[in-house]
């Protein structure tokens, strides 16, 4: 049954994508930066929407008066496709670091760029890193934070990985407090699996963490620990 609900999110998913691509080809290029950014929020709500109808997959957050009215660098567990949705429309105005193979795909790749993602290729480690420096501040300097999975890819909800450091790097060099963000979506939206599992996705919001007088490994090493500790403890709960 679980495979039946994926199955038919999935239809109405791509339903979404083909939909929402006629306002932004057509009405896209009139309508500026801040009103691609709202169409792209709004097309993400849709989206959960369709879970919770169709999945029978709610969610609960704890934490949201944590997010500061100001930009940050939002640090984040990746273990699901859910959370590249939910969380840009949950701390909207958002951009996402994102690998380029994601734009290539037809139709929802151009959604993706209205959304003036932060895009990078793994396979440059150096060059990607410079990428999210530099791009990173010019989103940060026009009010958008930025939102990182320091895991660098999908890992499973009980395991682990060592975080890459440009989360940490980023808020460093330009003085940004960090919202660590955990969750537990794999446990319902597991990663490369057709499934959707009903029950409550859980996000909590950390209070921000100040990058002042820290290096980035000391930043890194602090924010590892929170999002492996509430990882946990969102299993233990659930």
């Amino acid at each position: 049954m679980n495979t039946v609900r994926g199955l038919i999110f999935n239809v109405f998913y791509a339903l979404s994508v083909l939909m929402a691509s006629v306002p932004v080809v057509i009405l896209g290029p009139f309508l500026g930066f801040q009103g691609r950014i709202r169409l792209f929020a709004f097309w993400t709500r849709v989206v959960l929407w369709y879970l919770r109808i169709i999945c029978g997959i709610r969610v609960r957050v704890i934490g949201q008066d944590n997010i500061p009215s100001q930009p940050v660098v939002v640090v984040a567990n990746h273990q699901s496709t859910w959370e590249t949705y939910a969380l840009y429309h949950l701390l909207y105005p958002v951009c996402t670091v994102l690998k380029k193979e994601l734009t290539y795909i037809p139709v929802f790749g151009w959604l993706l760029l209205w959304a003036r993602p932060i895009v990078i290729d793994r396979s440059k480690k150096a060059t990607a890193l410079k990428e999210i420096l530099r791009q990173g501040r010019n989103r940060l300097n026009s009010g958008l934070s930025v939102l990182i999975f320091p895991e660098g890819t999908r890992v499973p909800p009980r395991e682990t990985r060592s975080h890459l450091p440009g989360g940490a790097m980023l808020a460093v060099k330009s003085g940004t407090p960090v919202l660590p963000v955990a969750h537990n979506a794999g446990l319902h939206w597991p990663a490369h699996k057709l499934e959707k599992i009903p029950g409550e996705i859980v996000v909590k919001i950390g209070a921000p963490i100040t990058s002042e007088g820290k290096s980035a490994k000391e930043l890194n090493a602090q924010l590892e620990h929170w999002l492996n500790a509430e990882k946990a403890q969102l299993l233990a709960t659930n």
